[in-house]
């Protein structure tokens, strides 16, 4: 065979259109392969695809997270806040009891001095109801003596005249 000759066979024979047909056809599974993506290419796209899904999921977990603790930092805030002000009235509320207790003091020992006052001033009732009480037994006495003597000195004046 030379290199001058050529292969001639009509495209309108059946064999010209078969081997046309399988030229076409070669060549379109020739080209679907090479065009085809590789299992390799294939898994890493997957791969990519689920990378920058999951990185997706995360990032939208993030920015929960974040706002979630934006949000707790607030109320921590806001707790704290609540938490200073309870502080602050349990330290009024403890001065208070304090003066409150040093008052009571003050009035239990008020109120003994004027028990022990009284208890002085009941007994000068009963030492002077004892001395009322003598002194007018002494009067009763001293009023019988004194009609005793009225009478003897009247008897001395009948028996004089």
């Amino acid at each position: 065979m030379s290199a001058g000759h050529h292969i001639t066979v009509p495209f309108a024979s059946w064999e010209g259109i078969a081997a046309l047909i399988g030229a076409l056809g070669l060549g379109g599974v020739l080209t679907a392969l090479a065009q085809r993506p590789s299992q390799r290419a294939v898994n890493a796209t997957a791969a990519k695809d689920e990378a920058t899904g999951e990185a997706a999921v995360i990032a939208s977990i993030a920015s929960a997270f974040t706002g979630t603790t934006a949000s707790l930092r607030e109320e921590i805030e806001r707790m704290q806040d609540t938490l200073n002000e309870f502080r602050q009235r349990v330290a009024e509320a403890e001065a208070e009891v304090r003066a409150a207790v040093a008052r009571e003091a003050d009035q239990a020992r008020l109120v003994a001095d004027l028990r022990a006052q009284l208890d002085i001033s009941h007994a000068d009732v009963v030492r002077l109801r004892t001395e009322r009480d003598a002194a007018l037994a002494s009067v009763t006495q001293k009023e019988g003596e004194v009609r005793q003597l009225k009478a003897v000195i009247d008897a001395h004046a009948r028996v004089a005249t």
